[in-house]
């Protein structure tokens, strides 16, 4: 057990490239999450348009929410959730079902349903 623990001391991520690539890189949270996107979903010139102009506007509505609710992290929460869901509802009009599903994947969601039906309740 020891030499295994000491062995694994010793390893070293496999993407280390890649961080250094994406760290040499300057670049904003929209930038990033665009450049992810368009990779990650194949996003067509207009849908990363499209994609773009959503990410800016998220995250505009997100620093205001950090600053607002920046000594209520309960509120600030659901503000998040709420800036996200809508977000995500705007993403339906640009992206197909499969990009959609891709992209939920990605951000670490549940299905759009599963997540409005909860928001209801």
């Amino acid at each position: 057990m020891i030499y295994m623990a000491a062995n694994a001391q010793k390893m070293r991520v496999t993407d280390d490239d890649l961080d250094l690539v994406v760290l040499s890189m300057d670049m904003d949270g929209t930038e990033m999450a665009n450049l992810e996107m368009r990779q990650e979903l194949n996003l067509s010139e207009e849908q990363y348009v499209q994609v773009a102009q959503l990410n800016s506007f998220r995250y505009e509505q997100l620093e205001h929410a950090d600053k607002t609710f920046a000594k209520n992290p309960l509120q600030r929460s659901k503000e998040f959730r709420s800036i996200n869901l809508t977000n995500d509802k705007r993403l339906q009009d640009v992206l197909s079902a499969d990009q959609l599903q891709a992209y939920q994947k990605m951000e670490g969601r549940f299905s759009m349903q599963f997540v409005s039906e909860n928001d209801e309740n």
